[in-house]
């Protein structure tokens, strides 16, 4: 008789079409895992019943309980499906942004003009006025104080476009803020007298097309969330546990300089139905495996790359409301999404007070974090509102110094959202 080994063991996923609880008869996917602790677990009670001597009676059955966690590698393609069911539905479009840059070779001289979307921004040595961005110390502060006031800017020219510096800091990132042509018409001026001493990447922005990659936005925060069936499989018994209801409770991400990217999702699931045949259902065509790498991860403050930074750890959390009726099945009656919580960890070391004084003045960021195979397959976490605690800098010994900021993400006014996934690939929808 075989015995059941992991490495031949199945994970098949479908999203819940007919209402909480229900198993689909289609659209079942083999997904990667890492690792799936899923499954149904029922205790038997103790009955300390007196009269009956020193023997112990029969209490009986408690209640189900089907609560695990998966360790889910985050790919191009099949991440998705657990970001749906961590955050929501998303919105799925297809089309390019366009996008353009400006390189500097040299600091840009005091009243120097870049004209951005039709709008003029004058470059100062002086105290910047209303229009105006001043120049910094070095170019790569210069651009990063252009990457600030830029994304700050509620000119409708500006407005249009988001903002970057490069990791070199010596480039200026722009992208389109509407998917497809419309942004092939923003303008790039580079002012030679006073010389800016930039060069455009175009007359315009360029690459904005209605087709070429999809565009995935999942937004926290959602009322209704779905669920799956997720079905365990052991061909070598043979053995199959199908789970249903299931629903993400939490998740959390680390980033790191090395290592493989995962995701640790814990999970509530209604119910297990056990099966000696096969798989459930019939199997969609497999998607091709691209695992995204932590040497390929970034981490921005306000558009400009975080420097220093050892870890990071992401963590969203649905806390989910099990529905703890009483029924005669002893299952939950389903599960419902509470206040949504995010936090984010960053462990950096002490070389400059960017995020010190962020979190001093009380002044909220906005934070990026994204990994890339290429511009057409990418993640991006973007939390527009995150405000830092105040850590105090201790001396612990001969080494690096390192701060631990413990950041809150919580819900920007202007635009009602806490937190937004972005990805990019070539799947249609999700």
């Amino acid at each position: 008789m075989a015995r059941a080994r992991g490495a031949n063991g199945i994970v098949a996923l479908a999203m819940a079409t007919a209402g909480y609880g229900t198993v689909p008869g289609s659209g079942f996917r083999k997904v990667p895992v890492v690792s799936m602790d899923l499954g149904e677990d029922q205790d038997v009670l103790d009955d300390v019943v007196l009269g009956f001597g020193r023997d112990p009676q029969d209490g009986g059955d408690d209640v189900i309980k089907n609560e695990g966690s998966g360790v889910v590698p985050v790919d191009l393609r099949h991440f998705g499906l657990w970001l749906k069911l961590m955050l929501g539905q998303p919105v799925s479009t297809a089309g390019l942004f366009a996008t353009g840059s400006y390189a500097f070779s040299a600091q840009p001289a005091n009243n120097s003009v870049l004209t951005i979307g039709g709008t003029a921004v004058t470059l100062v040595t002086a105290a910047p006025t209303a229009g105006q961005c001043q120049i910094g110390a070095t170019l790569a502060d210069t651009i990063n104080n252009l990457v600030i006031f830029l994304n700050a800017s509620a000119d409708a020219g500006i407005a249009a476009a988001t903002y970057s510096a490069s990791l070199s800091g010596t480039v200026l990132n722009i992208v389109h803020d509407t998917i497809g042509t419309p942004g092939n018409s923003f303008t790039l001026v580079a002012g030679t007298s006073p010389a800016t001493n930039a060069t455009r990447s175009a007359a315009t922005l360029t690459g904005g097309a209605a087709s070429g990659a999809f565009n995935h936005i999942f937004t926290a925060g959602q009322l209704a969330h779905p669920d799956a069936a997720i079905q365990l499989g052991f061909p070598d018994v043979p053995h199959y546990g199908m789970n249903y209801g299931v629903m993400a409770n939490d998740m959390s991400i680390q980033m790191q300089r090395s290592g493989l990217l995962n995701a640790t999702i814990g999970l509530i699931g209604q119910g297990e139905t056990p099966s000696a045949s096969s798989l459930a259902g019939t199997l969609e065509s497999d998607w091709a495996f691209e695992r995204f790498s932590q040497f390929s991860g970034y981490i921005e403050q306000d558009g400009v790359p975080l420097a220093r930074v050892d870890t990071a750890t992401l963590r969203i959390g649905n806390n989910l409301d099990k529905d703890e009726s009483i029924r005669s099945d002893g299952r939950i009656g389903g599960a419902d999404p509470a206040m949504l919580s995010v936090g984010l960890d960053v462990t950096a070391r002490f070389a400059d007070r960017v995020l010190f004084d962020k979190a001093t003045s009380k002044t909220p960021i906005s934070v990026r974090l994204g990994w890339q195979i290429s511009p057409l397959k990418r993640l991006d976490i973007i939390m527009e509102n995150v405000r830092l605690p105040r850590r105090k800098v201790g001396l612990t010994g001969p080494g690096g110094i390192r701060t631990t900021f413990q950041m809150k993400p919580t819900e920007k006014a202007a635009t009602q959202r806490t937190l937004r996934a972005i990805l990019v690939n070539d799947v249609a929808s999700y």
